[in-house]
């Protein structure tokens, strides 16, 4: 296989298409939200109230380290080894008979699918605009309801599932799924915690109370 005029054997070529697929994803993301804690920081004002109690401050963190093991581990792993998964990484593969080119097809799909989370990010991103924030509520609080925030309360939480699932098809190993789960029940604790924030917020309270009702559904349409 060659990609820019260099010559990659099969397993290279794969782990080459992945590994420019998570870091393309990453640096997208982090541009955007960067862009628009910027924005969200001079056109929503500051924080007016956050987490309390110890475990409300370290739910971002936590879920926030999970987030970022399955990527960086995968890419430690391949740009450590030549662009081949190393002995150790190999060892967190799937144990799902497929034969070398469905499966490098499959994870060809995931890994563009990873990338197109990016730009589902940035809608998402877009949408809430100005209320940005990571718990809290700002001085010029507002209900955001529309684009994804009309399907789901918390699309960025959802986004972050989708995203481990794509990334463990892509780097073909369960070590994403353990970020998975890690965050799933974070923002379990997490939710409850920022929707009482927002719902005795004065100025945005009862409009929350509303929006509340009427998207129902937290993260995952029509189950949760």
């Amino acid at each position: 296989m060659y990609i820019a005029g260099i010559h990659l054997s099969h397993a290279q070529g794969i782990e080459s298409i992945v590994t420019a697929s998570t870091i393309a994803t990453i640096a997208v993301i982090v541009r955007d939200q960067r862009r628009t804690f910027r924005k969200a920081s001079k056109e929503g004002g500051n924080i007016t109230a956050g987490p309390e109690s110890f475990f409300e401050r370290i739910v971002t963190p936590i879920h926030g380290s999970a987030l970022l093991l399955a990527p960086f581990s995968y890419l430690v792993a391949v740009l450590s080894n030549r662009m081949e998964q190393p002995e150790w990484y190999e060892r967190t593969a799937f144990d799902f008979p497929l034969s070398v080119g469905p499966l490098a097809w499959t994870r060809t799909a995931a890994a563009v699918g990873l990338l197109g989370t990016a730009w589902m990010a940035r809608a998402i991103l877009k949408s809430l605009g100005k209320q940005l924030h990571f718990i809290g509520t700002r001085e010029k609080g507002e209900v955001v309801s529309t684009g994804p925030y009309s399907v789901v309360r918390h699309p960025l939480y959802s986004l972050a599932l989708g995203q481990f699932i794509f990334a463990s098809v892509a780097y073909w190993s369960w070590i994403p799924l353990v970020s998975f789960g890690i965050c799933l029940g974070a923002f379990a604790y997490k939710i409850p915690v920022e929707e009482r924030l927002m719902e005795h917020d004065l100025a945005m309270g009862p409009a929350y109370l509303e929006y509340k009702q009427k998207v129902p559904y937290k993260i995952i349409p029509y189950f949760w």
